[in-house]
């Protein structure tokens, strides 16, 4: 589902539609939704790193992909990605339905620097961050 069709819709504080996708600012969660057949790199994700440390500043925050269509990411870049993002504590995924897109987020989380959760839906995986960005006494590791 995506986001515009979903009541989380109605919480976006910013929307960004960059070369790479669109991307949802939230309080303390951004959800991006990739465009069909990108790879995802560190060189063009470049404006995306920019858009969202000016955003959050100093505020702690979680990434969510929301896979609505299909892309590919360098799991080597993957892996810097959390430190080209000052403040991301926690990375989560929400694949649909497909062995293969589940299997390539297992591999991300493997890469993973910080905690990563697969979520099956939007709610899911932003009730999951919530719980990630509102407890400040949890432990943050992978």
């Amino acid at each position: 589902m995506k986001i515009i069709e979903s009541p989380l819709y109605n919480l976006v504080l910013e929307t960004h539609n960059l070369d790479i996708g669109i991307f949802y600012f939230f309080n303390n969660i951004i959800i991006s939704e990739i465009k069909e057949g990108v790879h995802i790199d560190l060189k063009n994700s470049k404006s995306f790193f920019e858009t969202t440390n000016k955003f959050y500043q100093d505020r702690p925050f979680v990434y969510i992909s929301n896979r609505i269509n299909k892309f590919s990411i360098s799991p080597l870049d993957f892996a810097k990605f959390s430190f080209e993002l000052n403040n991301v504590k926690a990375y989560s995924a929400i694949v649909y339905n497909s062995f293969f897109d589940k299997m390539n987020a297992e591999i991300e989380k493997r890469f993973s620097h910080i905690p990563f959760y697969i979520a099956i839906n939007l709610e899911d995986a932003f009730n999951w961050s919530n719980n990630i960005v509102n407890d400040r006494n949890r432990p943050l590791t992978a």
